[in-house]
């Protein structure tokens, strides 16, 4: 199992750990399998996405969580507050985690941004819902387990909101000027959009209409000029 050098894990453990995280995070715990790393977010109650994570379940009373080192921090506060209903321990680690294979932050970027999977980090928390990451589409977000924080607000965007935004894969020099959770603006300085992930020269931009493929300007007033555009 791979994750990055730029990622921190918390580990809980008690009896009451799996009924705990099941009514905070998106998915499915009861599925994890053995070796396996399980996608799952922490949401606001507005569905706001604050943290996206990683589960190992280690056994029936013990998991980590593996997240972005910037976000770790709020996630681990965020959880906190639901903790004290519940027996189990807490704790953010410091050391380097074992039984990984530890890649460089701009590999797995790469990677993720390839695959059309945006990371959150402290430039993006509490920006984006699930929907508009697309993450309803990669086995993030369970609709049929029982409620979490945040739940009631996904669930009705999922069934009831037609999905009128999307997340872009996009490949061009000029986004060396705009950093991540940036505003994307159109010709009359109307923000349409944000920067959902960027690396180097690849990123995703979300976008409000799915529609638009061009006439896309950073605060600057300068349009973006794209090799590859391409919706995920």
């Amino acid at each position: 199992m791979e994750i990055s050098s730029s990622h921190k894990i918390i580990r809980i453990q008690g009896k009451d750990s799996l009924e705990f995280l099941q009514g905070q995070l998106s998915n499915d715990l009861e599925l994890i399998e053995k070796e396996e790393l399980q996608k799952n977010v922490i949401c606001s109650t507005k569905g706001r996405i604050i943290a996206l994570l990683w589960v190992k379940k280690i056994d029936d009373e013990s998991f980590d969580l593996i997240l972005e080192n910037t976000i770790a921090e709020k996630a681990f506060e965020t959880l906190k507050k639901y903790k004290v209903f519940y027996k189990s321990e807490m704790v953010l680690l410091n050391n380097e985690p074992e039984g990984f294979n530890i890649i460089k932050i701009e590999d797995w970027k790469t990677n993720c941004i390839k695959n059309g999977l945006c990371e959150i980090n402290s430039s993006t928390t509490e920006i984006f819902t699930p929907h508009d990451l697309g993450y309803q589409n990669l086995k993030i977000i369970s609709f049929d387990k029982g409620c979490y924080t945040g739940q009631e607000v996904i669930a009705r965007m999922h069934y009831r909101a037609k999905l009128k935004s999307g997340l872009f894969f996009i490949s061009s020099k000029s986004i060396k000027n705009i950093g991540e959770g940036d505003d994307i603006f159109d010709d009359n300085q109307k923000v349409v959009g944000k920067v959902a992930s960027k690396i180097g020269q690849i990123g995703l931009f979300y976008i409000k209409n799915r529609e638009r493929s061009e006439g896309l300007y950073n605060k600057n007033g300068e349009v973006f000029n794209f090799d590859n555009f391409s919706l995920v």
